[in-house]
């Protein structure tokens, strides 16, 4: 199973972007820095969704954990993920840029040269390569 570490465990993060990662079977790590969240995460390993179309049913999001993104654990993450992906909204994404930029320098380090696709779902035009900017 692939996996992906996901920065943001707010509604965007886990009702969109986490359920789409699941859906596609891909375990998520979520990075945030709500502790209580991260760790109802991290122990239930689940969460549920209500979902809304023509009918309204819950589903349950599995095979997730979280970690505090600003710990030591969620660099080491990126070193062995498959994507990282965000949504913590532009005014956030400058601050993780860099915790991004230590995990890529670690996992180079760590001899791990395997292409890592990394996607920010943000409210903002050209989010992307604007973290691409601040990574770099």
């Amino acid at each position: 199973m692939k996996n992906a570490v996901h920065f943001g465990a707010g509604n965007i993060g886990r009702g969109f972007i986490g359920k789409l990662l699941a859906d596609a079977e891909v375990e998520v790590t979520f990075a945030d820095v709500d502790v209580p969240l991260v760790d109802q995460l991290s122990h239930k390993q689940e969460y549920k969704v209500k979902v809304v179309g023509t009918e309204c049913q819950i589903d349950t999001v599995t095979h997730v954990t979280a970690v505090n993104s600003a710990s030591e654990d969620v660099i080491d993450r990126i070193v062995k993920t498959d994507l990282v992906t965000t949504a913590v909204g532009p005014n956030v994404l400058d601050i993780i840029a860099k915790t991004i930029a230590k995990g890529i320098a670690k996992r180079f380090e760590a001899g791990n040269d395997a292409p890592l696709n990394i996607i920010a779902c943000e409210n903002m035009v050209r989010g992307t390569t604007h973290l691409k900017g601040e990574v770099y």
